[in-house]
């Protein structure tokens, strides 16, 4: 059976904004398909519009530097039962960290090639939290040096070394499979440590556990 293509909600304060994602994704369109769209004023709570359930809402850059995130605030807000990313072309990494603590689950940036960006909403829809590759390894540099994992800063809260090797890993937007294969640990091994991570953290996703050690002072 063939793989059924994301089904994505764009948002925008402008009809035409949308139309021209709308265009840009079609050639795609076995693998993305929009099933809606979310207009409006992004101080306003976005509800999409479609009859058919949503994978992703990919909310677009506003007018303001930080209204994208703004509104996915508003949606969030909602418990909606899709995947929030932003597509923006602001890589100033104090924005991404905000996105993540709000529980956005994409940051993608418009200097992305198209195709690229379908592979995001591809691996959004799966579950995963996806960073442009270009600004999640900035931001996992950043992580690296203030994890300084010789020095073990993360142990006031209670992080072992793989622990905080594991973060780092996530940072770069690993799922922990791909943290396994990277560290050259089981799976079942990296469970674990992803599992008392977690626990420690006091968080129960990817996203939120990066966002927490960054705000805990451990990145910046």
């Amino acid at each position: 059976m063939a793989e059924r293509p994301v089904r994505v909600v764009l948002a925008n304060d402008d009809h035409i904004v949308i139309e021209g994602l709308r265009s840009m994704l079609a050639p795609y369109h076995a693998e993305v398909t929009i099933v809606g769209t979310a207009e409006g004023d992004p101080e306003m709570v976005m509800v999409p519009h479609t009859e058919d359930g949503a994978d992703v809402m990919l909310i677009d850059a506003f007018s303001r530097r930080a209204a994208g995130i703004d509104a996915a605030v508003k949606v969030l807000a909602q418990d909606p039962p899709f995947t929030v990313a932003v597509f923006t072309d602001n890589d100033d990494l104090r924005l991404l960290l905000q996105a993540l603590r709000a529980g956005v689950r994409g940051y993608l940036l418009k200097s992305s090639p198209p195709e690229e960006l379908v592979d995001a909403l591809k691996r959004l829809s799966a579950g995963e939290t996806v960073i442009t590759p270009a600004l999640a390894t900035e931001a996992a540099l950043l992580a690296a040096r203030a994890l300084d994992l010789g020095g073990w800063p993360g142990a006031h809260l209670g992080l072992t070394r793989r622990e905080a090797e594991l973060l780092t890993h996530l940072g770069e937007g690993m799922s922990p499979r791909q943290a396994a294969d990277k560290m050259e640990l089981s799976w079942q091994t990296v469970r674990t440590h992803t599992r008392n991570l977690y626990r420690k953290l006091g968080v129960s996703d990817r996203a939120s556990a990066v966002a927490i050690a960054w705000r805990e002072g451990l990145a910046r």
